[in-house]
């Protein structure tokens, strides 16, 4: 940005005028603004502090497997409800499929080996 001639020939004759004038609120500005974020600090802080209690974890074992001994429409509704991406596939399944899929799960109600099952035969690996 450009000066206007006069007031820049002003501020180059006069610097320590500038200085004086501006001087003290450019020192007061650095103060505010740490100020400021000192604040804002403190502020975060206590909202960390007091904030929603975090949710009580739950153990691994529950989360990552259906409830074992369901029959087969059970079994079905679980899948549904926990994985429904994987379910969406596991629709598509012959029924000898879908039947070796619930013979799985007997053995095995681990979520992750279920919709590796599922995902093996969609894809037409045995």
């Amino acid at each position: 940005m450009l000066l206007p001639t006069s007031l820049s020939r002003f501020i180059a004759h006069h610097r320590w005028v500038g200085l004086w004038l501006i001087g003290p609120l450019l020192l007061g500005a650095d103060d505010d603004y740490l100020r400021e974020i000192e604040n804002e600090a403190q502020r975060q802080a206590a909202t960390l502090i007091i904030g929603p209690a975090a949710p009580e974890l739950v153990p691994a074992a529950t989360t990552d497997r259906l409830a074992s001994g369901l029959n087969q429409p059970a079994f079905e509704d679980a899948l549904r409800e926990k994985l429904s991406g994987t379910y969406a596939f596991y629709q598509h399944l012959t029924p000898a499929n879908r039947q070796k899929v619930y013979a799985l799960y007997q053995k095995d109600n681990r979520l992750t080996a279920i919709s590796e099952q599922i995902i093996r035969l969609s894809s037409g690996k045995p």
